[in-house]
């Protein structure tokens, strides 16, 4: 459609026209000039709203690519923002492996039980690397030499090894058994002996990850027992992770599964509601076994 704001008016004075005056003259009794008079109204009528229908299009189409516009700039800044979060991640992260590198490890660690698991790439409790685990360690290594010796099977070798040396704690403790500070603590000795162990550096790297994304998940400062959650989820998560891996079906462990966390949030809680309704039952009964 050309833009009807070039059209010229027709001349219907001219003797193009005469044949229409005539016409119109015959069938309506009019003059010849009220025939063209009504001839120019009625073509400025459809003149006007040929421009008007004109302007409307352009208009629309004007809003159409400006919508067009205005979302590929949408879609260009997400995806910068998106790089800009991706960028900032990886920094991130790369702050957090350096600043778990410089965190002071703890000393005098000599579980065999637990080295001897490291070495088998399996999953053995933090309580092994905690101060309490490290302890017995220590006196289980002084005590050594008075232990009896058995035949262990080890790389494919049989060799003697004291009987208690891998022997599971008596002692030891689940991680969400843990206070939180002690699992802090216990993980850093456990990176540094599982690096030793010569564990792949990526599960290494993302191990790192998983235990600062708890440590600074949100859920510590949100709730009164995020600190107890965030211990059954680390227990949960770590061992599920380490019988993936056996049958080459690992996951990304340091990407925090929301919706478990939520689950077991909830679990915490109804264990702990079972228990305060449980000691507010027995109350009344003690108090009567008090006065009696």
């Amino acid at each position: 459609m050309a833009d009807p704001s070039l059209e010229v008016r027709p001349d219907f004075e001219g003797n193009l026209y005469e044949d229409i005056r005539n016409d119109l003259i015959a069938a309506t009794g009019a003059t010849a000039e009220e025939v063209v008079a009504w001839l120019t109204e009625t073509w400025t009528r459809g003149h006007n709203k040929r421009i008007q229908e004109w302007n409307r299009q352009r208009e629309e189409e004007a809003q159409a690519e400006a919508e067009i516009e205005q979302a590929r700039l949408t879609r260009q800044r997400a995806a910068w923002e998106e790089e800009e979060r991706l960028a900032r991640e990886a920094e991130t992260e790369n702050e957090c492996l350096e600043a778990e590198k410089k965190k002071p490890k703890m000393n005098g660690f000599n579980a065999k039980y637990a080295i001897q698991k490291l070495n088998n790439f399996e999953y053995v409790e933090l309580w092994y690397f905690s101060p309490e685990g490290c302890k017995e360690a220590m006196k289980t290594s002084r005590s050594i030499a008075d232990d009896t010796f058995s035949l262990t099977k080890l790389d494919d070798h049989l060799t003697i090894r004291p009987s208690s040396a891998f022997k599971v704690s008596r002692s030891a403790l689940l991680d969400h058994e843990l206070t939180f500070s002690t699992f802090l603590r216990a993980k850093n000795l456990f990176l540094t002996h599982a690096n030793t162990a010569k564990w792949p550096q990526t599960h290494l790297d993302v191990l790192a990850l998983f235990f600062w994304h708890l440590e600074n998940h949100a859920i510590r400062n949100n709730s009164e027992i995020g600190d107890m959650v965030i211990l059954h989820y680390a227990s949960h998560v770590c061992l599920n992770w380490h019988d993936r891996l056996k049958h080459d079906k690992g996951f990304n462990i340091r990407i925090i599964n929301e919706t478990l966390l939520h689950t077991i949030n909830e679990e915490v809680w109804d264990r702990i509601h079972s228990k305060t309704l449980l000691l507010v039952c027995t109350l009344p009964i003690l108090s009567r076994r008090t006065r009696n």
